[in-house]
């Protein structure tokens, strides 16, 4: 459990812990809350954020989940996060914001709160138009979003109202990746029958309507993101397809477990910091696994967690500060099931914030936080995310002639749980060239130069290792 000097701590040096609301200090403590920059955004975010689930989505007797809201928005935290398919979240956010003062055209709208604010909801769909499609589209998600948090939650939204952010909500094939990308090329032209969800929101993004989906020219949203648990191969796709950087954000699961399974830290992570994109961290606590839950979706009240961590389970601190040590991660976003405005030291808002503040894990606390996890909870609570944790090896290596020069290209491998550190060319056992291992930032092939005259008649082969380059003699 959090001690009261760990909330001491973080709310600074606070004479009546329960009155924190009330207190002067208390408002100068959650202003000088650590910041971190959310990649190309510009935007300044407190490294812990209010996941959209928990009790929020799965609300318990004598919870009000609107509060824990209220609760985490005076304690500091500026990233809010919800989706269309979190059942009431977005709804309890709309109650929320009204308590806060956070309703655009309302006599007592408090602008400048709100713009402190990043508030990031979520589409499941894949398309902005489908024709031949049933239910909702991106389009209508991010309308009907603005309209629960900011509306009557039944179509009415207030001039003035967006949110700071709609993600493509937990991509997990390569089939949906394309169907986001679908007509995108085309903005501008006669709108096929299908348009995918990026082309779309881009409108409402911008204010235009090359989609013919945006006619008033609104704009509802400040940025476009992508979500995903399984699959780094799925979530690089995505990355390396977007030619125009309209991808500014990404939320993956990261957590202890991360390497035991298709690791996201050593693969679609360092893409993504490479592309400038701001990285959000989900899943610290494997939903819920790491301390009793069932490991399968959450899907009713009794799955919510309501302690500050569990005996004989790994350390909550540890939990929240691994992904946050990670380089390239903005903030970890955590659902909450319960805050305690008498007993700070039983709020897991405050238990958290607290972790999240401290100073980062370094590498070898991390590898600790690691064996302990591995030690205390099976890496099955990952159930969310790919096993396969083996390096895969480049693919599509590709030779072609240029003048006195050999062009060798290749499409990226993938990382195990070690990240990859080298690329090495070579011409049957000749070792031709080791170069520092680099991300695939688009589709095109990576590729090096090399003399026509050290390259020998056997195949050519690209071999990504998990060791530092060597020096070629």
């Amino acid at each position: 459990m959090i001690s009261r000097r760990e909330i001491l701590g973080v709310l600074g040096a606070l004479p009546i812990v329960g009155a924190l609301e009330s207190s002067p200090l208390y408002a100068q403590a959650a202003a000088t809350l650590p910041k971190r920059l959310l990649g190309r955004t510009g935007r300044m975010i407190v490294p812990l954020g209010l996941g959209g689930q928990a009790s929020l989505q799965w609300t318990g007797e004598g919870i009000d989940a609107p509060d824990i809201i209220v609760r985490a928005v005076q304690l500091g935290l500026n990233y809010l996060d919800s989706a269309n398919a979190y059942g009431p979240s977005q709804v309890n956010y709309g109650e929320a914001f009204k308590r806060l003062h956070l309703i655009p055209g309302q006599p007592d709208y408090d602008r400048a709160k709100r713009e402190s604010l990043y508030i990031a909801t979520k589409t499941g769909r894949r398309y902005s138009l489908d024709a031949a499609g049933t239910g909702a589209t991106a389009i209508e998600e991010l309308k009907r979003s603005l309209t629960q948090m900011f509306g009557d939650g039944k179509g009415l939204i207030p001039e003035g109202a967006y949110v700071d952010a709609i993600q493509i909500h937990n991509l997990t094939t390569l089939d949906q990746v394309s169907q986001i990308y679908e007509g995108y090329g085309e903005r501008g032209a006669k709108p096929p029958a299908r348009i995918g969800a990026l082309a779309g929101l881009l409108d409402y993004r911008d204010g235009t309507n090359y989609t013919g989906l945006n006619p008033e020219r609104r704009q509802y949203v400040r940025h476009i993101g992508i979500t995903g648990h399984q699959s780094s191969p799925v979530l690089m796709s995505a990355i390396r397809r977007d030619r125009d950087q309209i991808l500014d954000t990404m939320l993956v699961a990261l957590n202890a477990h991360d390497r035991l399974c298709s690791s996201h830290q050593n693969n679609a992570l360092p893409l993504a910091v490479a592309r400038g994109m701001g990285v959000i961290a989900m899943k610290i606590y494997a939903d819920g696994a790491f301390y009793g839950k069932e490991p399968r979706f959450s899907r009713a009240p009794q799955d919510v967690i309501h302690s500050v961590g569990k005996q004989g389970a790994t350390a909550y601190s540890d939990l929240v500060r691994y992904p946050l040590s990670l380089p390239g991660v903005s903030l970890a976003i955590i659902g909450t099931g319960r805050i305690n405005r008498d007993k700070p030291e039983a709020d897991q808002l405050v238990a958290n914030l607290s972790a999240a503040v401290k100073d980062a894990a370094s590498e070898i606390e991390r590898k600790r936080i690691e064996e302990d996890a591995k030690a205390r909870h099976d890496a099955a609570a990952n159930y969310f995310q790919e096993r396969t944790n083996t390096l895969v090896q480049p693919t599509g290596v590709a030779v072609r002639k240029d003048g006195d020069r050999v062009i060798v290209e290749w499409n990226t491998a993938l990382a195990g749980a070690e990240p990859l550190r080298a690329y090495e060319i070579f011409s049957g056992k000749k070792l031709l060239a080791s170069i520092p291992f680099r991300p695939q930032l688009t589709e095109a092939p990576l590729s090096i130069s090399i003399a026509a005259g050290d390259v020998g008649p056997d195949p050519v082969t690209v071999v990504a290792t998990e060791s530092a380059p060597r020096r070629v003699v």
